[in-house]
């Protein structure tokens, strides 16, 4: 009898712990109404990438129009699962919803739009004192992490016409000393800007590109004299550590590394005017 009881007391706690949770993609955000129709009082405003707990199918359906034609879904109710959102329990269009696990996005604000890196959040640092729309963003990137291959989401604060991403990467020399790779400003590679291809029907999202190991290898002609004598009066902080034959400015211990990776964000407005913005996201220089 007390085993019965045990098992159908484990049972109730599995059903209890299975939740519905699906994740934000919608361009501009998703509104919470008070009840399922679009004439309800709006009670919050989801951001992208924010997860939440369907607690109901309502089973009544609805189209919404946008610019990547029509999209069909049904309401459902919601309850809310984060402590800024200031609602218990609300109602959304789950056509802007997925199941698609979208972690922590890295948020990078303009004043005409706003950039979403999936799943960047907890692994990036902003290297700028502080940012506004007059500088260009510096995130330092931590060991074993890479924007590369990542969803990428542009969010409009006004109407516009076109809106495009481009990436490349900055192939820079690095000096080992010791178990040390130290990057030096001697000289830089810097690719050609590459387009990003938008996600079809999904309203402005992306994916940035993975470079080959071939790519983060390229380089231009190198004079070997003229760095080995700037390593050695620039870059030798102790040069009791180097060799002699490196301190006869001979085979200087370098390599070609990747340092960066670039995101241009482009978003031409419905009068034509360009808005322009440079993502640098710097890499850990791996041994």
């Amino acid at each position: 009898m007390i085993f019965r009881i045990l098992v159908v007391a484990c049972f109730a706690l599995s059903v209890a712990q299975a939740q519905d949770i699906q994740y934000v993609f919608a361009e501009n955000g998703l509104v919470v109404r008070e009840k399922p129709n679009q004439g309800a009082v709006k009670v919050g405003l989801l951001d992208y990438g924010t997860a939440v707990e369907i607690i109901e199918h309502t089973n009544l359906s609805l189209d919404i129009k946008d610019n990547s034609g029509k999209i069909t879904g049904q309401w459902v109710k919601i309850k809310g699962r984060t402590t800024d959102e200031f609602f218990e329990e609300g109602y959304v269009f789950n056509g802007y919803l997925t199941e698609r696990e979208i972690h922590s996005p890295l948020k990078i604000k303009f004043d005409a739009f706003t950039v979403f890196v999936d799943e960047l959040a907890k692994d990036s640092s902003l290297k700028n004192a502080e940012l506004n729309d007059d500088t260009t963003p510096i995130f330092k990137i931590e060991q074993g992490v890479s924007p590369e291959n990542r969803y990428l989401k542009v969010k409009h604060h006004q109407n516009y016409r076109t809106i495009e991403v481009f990436q490349r990467h900055r192939n820079s020399i690095v000096v080992t000393q010791g178990k040390e790779n130290k990057l030096i400003d001697y000289q830089h590679y810097n690719s050609s800007w590459r387009p990003l291809k938008m996600l079809p029907s999904s309203g402005n999202i992306f994916k940035t590109i993975t470079f080959s190991k071939k790519e983060y290898k390229r380089f231009g002609k190198i004079n070997k004299q003229e760095l080995n004598m700037f390593i050695k009066t620039q870059c030798c902080t102790d040069c009791n550590t180097l060799t002699s034959e490196t301190k006869a400015l001979k085979n200087i211990p370098y390599t070609i590394m990747p340092s960066q990776i670039q995101l241009k964000v482009v978003m031409t407005d419905i009068d034509g005017y360009k808005t322009e913005k440079i993502i640098i996201f710097e890499l850990p220089l791996e041994g």
